[in-house]
């Protein structure tokens, strides 16, 4: 049963786990970079300590205490925010998906936070601490006597450090962009009506009250009779299943007279009560026949209404008005199969009944409320008017009626459909704020590493400019070690993509994995940030005056 019910969303976490994870590793790459960097500038401190006798474990529980307290301090404040943004997550519609009304921040989620911080602490801590033993301290004391450049193991460390950033913040963006696109051409679906200006809500019926099928059907005629008499009301009606209510109910129903095939599977259709008024207040087309009217009532003929799939599927070369469907039986099991016959009056559009994505469509046919009176009905109302604001109106209606009988649940179809892209949206929305984390992140990452090294540079590049060289050549100089960074994370994180496509492609609609238009978007967008985030300590290498460093060295 679990299985089943995170069949769907099982992808969607496993993706999001691994937005979270891509996320915790830039930042650790991030806080590993800057260590780095404040690691080189002790060495001198480093090496003295070594030189009096400290031996190397001591100051590698240091180092390590040092990224840890950082870490745990960064545990301590992301718990913060993640309690406060419950909230907002709450607002992207989270309950929607399995067991997401119990999201919350309790002991387990305290404990594994605290966890994950001390090893991200660890981890990112480790990596200045290699630099160091794997770095001659005893040659610190001999170049502190002169300066010069960063060692070139340690520009090249610090550069793969952001360019692993930049490839992980592609990846992300990948993800984000194809959601977003695939959210978008799911929106762009036509559900077979027209959505706005309805509203809708619930009514049940006690079987106290409401026994048979007369008092059921009174109570729904005197509310439609009401409800349509209301101002700005242009049509109402009632169902038994409204589109994109999370439910269904389907049953077999064939052609009269029809032969199943040795081994054929029956159809099962979707099967709905609705009535006079519906299709017109929801908008659905009539392609032949006509729509439900009174006269459909009980001790008439029954009728019955399919819609264009059914038809086609079933009447594929001939008009299906005026032919008979057997429903609730099967052929030869029933004496009396008349009672089970209902003629076809008309055919309608087909609908999406519960995803605007599904891909296979089984058919669906309508009875009238007035022979087959309902118990729990869904009463629909179309106006000219803010749909919301009919509410009252016929909360008033169903109390004069039945004081005892509450209306509940008032929603708009273009509410109905929204929330059932919740399991879209959702994690579009979170995969997107990851992917902006990311994206900011790995623009600090370029930015201090080229700030870092144009500050070890500073004599190099008083001595370029002293001997002739322009501001310009300085300025492209720095640009252009920034943006090969940039370019190698791009490579790294479009081959990266590449394996995102089969985790993504299941949740995709409308959208390839290698949609072109994302791709180019994603490669636009963090070769800007990169390029922004170059050209601040390009600029500030430009204004590095010659004399006044070569002076003070």
């Amino acid at each position: 049963m679990k299985d089943d019910l995170l069949r769907d969303v099982r992808p969607t976490f496993i993706m999001l786990w691994f937005g979270v994870a891509f996320v915790l590793l830039i930042g650790c790459l991030n806080i590993a970079n800057l260590m780095l960097a404040r690691s080189n500038v002790r060495m001198g401190e480093l090496a003295t300590r070594i030189a009096l006798g400290a031996d190397r474990a001591r100051l590698s529980r240091q180092l390590l205490t040092e990224a840890v307290v950082i870490a745990a301090l960064g545990g301590l404040l992301g718990l913060a925010v993640g309690a406060a943004g419950l909230r907002l997550i709450e607002t992207l519609g989270v309950e929607d998906l399995p067991r997401g009304t119990q999201v919350a921040v309790d002991g387990t989620v305290v404990l594994f936070t605290f966890l994950l911080a001390a090893a991200a602490g660890i981890f990112f801590g480790a990596i200045p601490l290699l630099h160091i033993f794997r770095t001659d301290l005893n040659a610190v004391f001999r170049a502190e006597s002169r300066t010069g450049t960063a060692s070139r193991r340690a520009v090249l460390l610090r550069s793969a450090l952001v360019t692993g950033q930049v490839a992980i913040a592609f990846i992300l963006l990948i993800g984000a962009g194809l959601m977003f696109a695939s959210l978008r051409a799911a929106l762009s679906v036509d559900p077979g009506f027209d959505p706005s200006s309805v509203l809708t809500g619930y009514m049940s019926l006690p079987e106290s009250r409401y026994q048979d099928d007369p008092e059921q059907l009174q109570f729904t005629d005197e509310l439609l009779r009401e409800v349509r008499a209301l101002p700005g009301v242009t049509a109402a009606s009632v169902t038994s299943m409204i589109p994109f209510g999370g439910g269904g109910s389907s049953s077999v129903i064939l052609p009269e007279g029809y032969v199943p095939r040795p081994g054929e599977s029956l159809l099962a259709p979707y099967s709905t009560v609705a009535g006079p008024g519906y299709f017109e207040a929801m908008r659905i087309p009539l392609l032949a026949g006509r729509y439900f009217d009174d006269t459909d009532a009980e001790g008439s003929t029954q009728v019955i209404i399919i819609d264009r799939w059914l038809a086609q599927r079933y009447f594929p070369d001939e008009n299906p008005v005026g032919r008979r469907m057997l429903w609730g039986t099967l052929p030869g099991m029933e004496e009396n199969e008349e009672d089970f016959l209902y003629t076809i009056i008309g055919v309608v559009g087909d609908i999406r009944q519960n995803d605007l994505t599904e891909s296979e469509h089984v058919g669906a046919y309508y009875f009238t409320y007035r022979q087959r009176p309902l118990g729990f009905l869904t009463l629909v109302a179309h106006t000219e008017m803010a749909p919301t604001s009919l509410t009252p109106s016929i909360r008033r209606v169903v109390n004069r009626i039945d004081p005892d009988l509450p209306f509940y649940y008032p929603e708009t179809m273009e509410q109905r459909i929204a929330d059932s892209l919740a399991r879209r949206r959702t994690p579009m929305l979170l995969l997107s704020g990851f992917a902006a984390v990311a994206l900011f992140l790995a623009a600090v990452g370029i930015y201090g590493v080229l700030a870092y090294s144009v500050t070890q540079r500073t004599r190099e590049i008083s001595i370029r400019m002293a001997i002739g060289s322009s501001p310009q050549r300085v300025f492209s100089m720095v640009v252009t070690q920034g943006l090969l960074v940039v370019g190698l994370g791009l490579a790294i994180g479009l081959a990266g993509s590449l394996l995102l496509v089969r985790l993504v492609r299941a949740l995709l609609y409308g959208v390839q994995p290698t949609d072109p238009l994302v791709l180019t978007a994603v490669i636009v967008t963090l070769a800007a940030c990169g390029l922004v985030a170059c050209w601040l300590p390009a600029r500030r290498a430009t204004r590095i005056d010659p004399v006044i460093v070569l002076n003070a060295e």
